[in-house]
């Protein structure tokens, strides 16, 4: 029993952590922030606030409901002020 507990362990610290890719968006297109989230799946987006271009915004989002409950906004891009993606809710929550 001591045997397989330690080769879970073994096993669990040996596999590599799986982490999301980040995008600065602020020089992408709107076609190419889609077409990276349905490549990668989910991501952190960074983006300047359109209010106060001061401010660094940046939020998780997805190509669909696989990684959590997806609610549709827009994002500014580099050819748009509205691009359409789908920000991660949490479960629960608004």
């Amino acid at each position: 029993m001591k045997t397989l507990l330690l080769m879970i362990c073994a096993v669990l610290v040996s596999t590599p952590a799986f982490a999301m890719n980040q995008y600065n968006i602020n020089n992408m297109t709107c076609s190419q922030v889609q077409s990276t989230l349905k490549r990668d799946g989910q991501a952190q987006l960074r983006y300047t606030s359109p209010r106060n271009v001061s401010l660094t915004l940046y939020d998780r989002f997805v190509s669909g409901g696989n990684y959590c409950r997806p609610m549709i906004v827009y994002v500014p891009t580099r050819d748009t002020k509205k691009c359409k993606v789908r920000k991660c809710q949490k479960y629960g929550g608004r």
